[in-house]
């Protein structure tokens, strides 16, 4: 359901002072007051009842964890109004979007396709519909599906695209967002805008869309992509590329790009690899970009390219490959389409294979050189460093380390014919298997909740997550469907949530529901030092 709101801020400002309000889809209801203790229930049935306003410029909603539904809202603020997590909760929606409005924030949201009515497009939207500055969406983690272990590669040029900065308004701000496994990763519209810190992995079309004036494009990482034209996909894949929508017609100008890391792949047995374009801006002219202390490791010949640039520079930036095609390796080139006069460009400081510069007959180009693995690996270090320091190692939403193959903490077990499927496929591999029994029957809202405390005050914790990664982990979902044989086999009682540890033959090490992050951990460092006992 597409739910639209218009706030006039101005017919409802006060003297009062601000405002937060609670929204929780396990113990809300639409008739309480919005408060700490009696929260409302989801965002989208807050929207849809009208109930928005209550809520005026400087106020905060803060979102419980559960599914919120499929929100679109759309008004104008006097002051900043709010849209965030709850400290420690995750909150999930299908689909988010602001159509038009001014001065908003949206923080820590999950949102997923994957939660609703299956749709197309992009999964997070905003300032596509009408007038629209000032809106900043940071920390959501946004994705079409966690595993894509099984998809073909229509499926990856179907899938889901992740964020779009509309064309309306300026001043937006797109802050350490997750985007994966999507088709595009993040499309900017609007002029003089920022994004920077967010993470794109996963991604069949391109990373970042640079498609007006005035954008800084900083700090992002940039991996993974997939689908190639003998899988049937014609997309020119790039990580960063200058895309105009008007038939590439137009100039652009005052463009930054700056401090990005892009890995073309990361796992050399990756289904549907392609090789993916890292800078490659072909749409102008171009006029004052900045192209600056990027790290790239790709397959492709354009590693920096721009096409009938004036006065732009491309400083200190490093182009490299670890394949071996000598054909592909990155180039820096001033290209021509022969849209505008070429010239006033400087070419300072970089690595690359090679220089195409001819075309700038004026050009500044002083100690540039060809990388080594050395070089790479130094100028990667730092750039991750830089990028760790300003917005973190883990990303607070998904989890997920922002360089390094993730790996969805809890696959999803089903029951087939008296097993566990995913416990059987991993069964005798020197790995402890780790069972979570959780449910998601709606009629048991309070074990619902008490799953949700459950994962955010112990399974989020970064202790616990380092000794689960060594292990086998699988979400169970309790259900009274579940034969009777199986609860026996594999330990399952019938209260959630519950932690069964299995050694790798599927016999139990322990069960129960520790009551807090470091007694789990006691019950996994033991599991693990009686199974190196026997090992030895």
């Amino acid at each position: 359901m597409r739910v639209c709101l218009f706030l006039l801020a101005a017919l409802f400002a006060c003297a009062c002072h601000a405002e937060t309000f609670y929204v929780d889809p396990a113990n809300g209801k639409a008739s309480n007051n919005g408060s700490k203790n009696t929260p409302w229930n989801t965002l989208e049935d807050v929207v849809n009842s009208g109930l928005l306003r209550n809520v005026k410029g400087g106020d905060t909603i803060l979102l419980r964890s559960g599914y919120h539904g499929r929100v679109v809202i759309s008004g104008d603020n006097e002051e900043v109004i709010t849209i965030a997590n709850d400290d420690g909760h995750k909150p999930k929606l299908s689909y988010f979007e602001i159509t038009s409005g001014k001065k908003w924030h949206i923080k820590g949201l999950t949102v997923s396709a994957s939660f609703g009515e299956p749709y197309k497009g992009d999964m997070l939207k905003f300032a596509d519909g009408g007038d629209s500055a000032e809106i900043t969406v940071e920390d959501c983690f946004v994705y079409s599906a966690l595993d894509t272990s099984s998809w073909t590669a229509e499926q990856w040029m179907k899938a889901n695209s992740g964020i779009t900065m509309g064309r309306h308004g300026k001043g937006h701000v797109l802050r350490n967002n997750y985007v994966m496994n999507t088709r595009f990763g993040i499309a900017l519209c609007a002029e003089e805008s920022l994004c920077e810190g967010n993470v794109v992995s996963h991604f069949s079309g391109d990373g970042i869309r640079v498609t007006r004036d005035g954008l800084t494009v900083q700090h992002n990482v940039i991996r993974n992509i997939y689908v190639s034209a003998k899988d049937g996909d014609d997309n020119h894949d790039d990580a960063i590329q200058c895309f105009l929508f008007n038939k590439g017609t137009g100039t652009v100008r005052n463009v930054t790009i700056r401090e990005n890391l892009v890995i073309m792949r990361e796992d050399e047995n990756q289904k549907w690899p392609a090789n993916m374009q890292a800078i490659g801006f072909f749409d102008g002219p171009l006029i004052s970009f900045l192209v600056e202390g990027n790290v790239i490791n790709t397959s492709h010949w354009h590693g920096v390219s721009l096409y009938d640039a004036q006065d732009c520079k491309i400083l200190n930036n490093v182009a490299y490959t670890q394949w071996t095609e000598e054909k592909l390796r990155p180039w820096v080139q001033l290209g021509s389409k022969g849209k505008g006069e070429i010239t006033g460009n400087q070419v300072n400081g970089n690595y690359a294979y090679s220089f195409d510069l001819k075309n700038d007959k004026g050009v500044i180009a002083e100690d540039n050189a060809k990388p080594t693995e050395d070089i790479y690996t130094k100028r990667k270090a730092e750039l991750l460093e830089l990028i760790e320091e300003k917005y973190g190692k883990l990303h607070p939403s998904a989890g997920f380390k922002r360089v390094g193959l993730e790996k969805p903490r809890w696959v999803r077990g089903t029951v087939v014919d008296g097993a566990i499927d995913v416990v059987e496929q991993y069964l005798n591999q020197d790995k402890l298997i780790v069972l979570y029994v959780f449910t998601i029957d709606d009629n048991e809202r309070r074990d619902i909740a008490a799953c949700q405390d459950f994962e955010r005050e112990i399974l989020s914790d970064e202790e616990v997550g380092k000794l689960l990664d060594e292990c086998v982990t699988v979400g169970v979902a309790l259900d009274d469907d579940m034969p009777r044989d199986v609860r026996k086999r594999y330990a399952i009682g019938s209260k959630v949530p519950e932690i069964v540890i299995l050694n790798p033959d599927g016999s139990e090490a322990w069960s129960g529901k520790p009551s807090s992050a470091k007694a789990l951990i006691k019950k996994l460092e033991d599991a693990a030092e009686d199974l190196n006992g026997k090992d030895d």
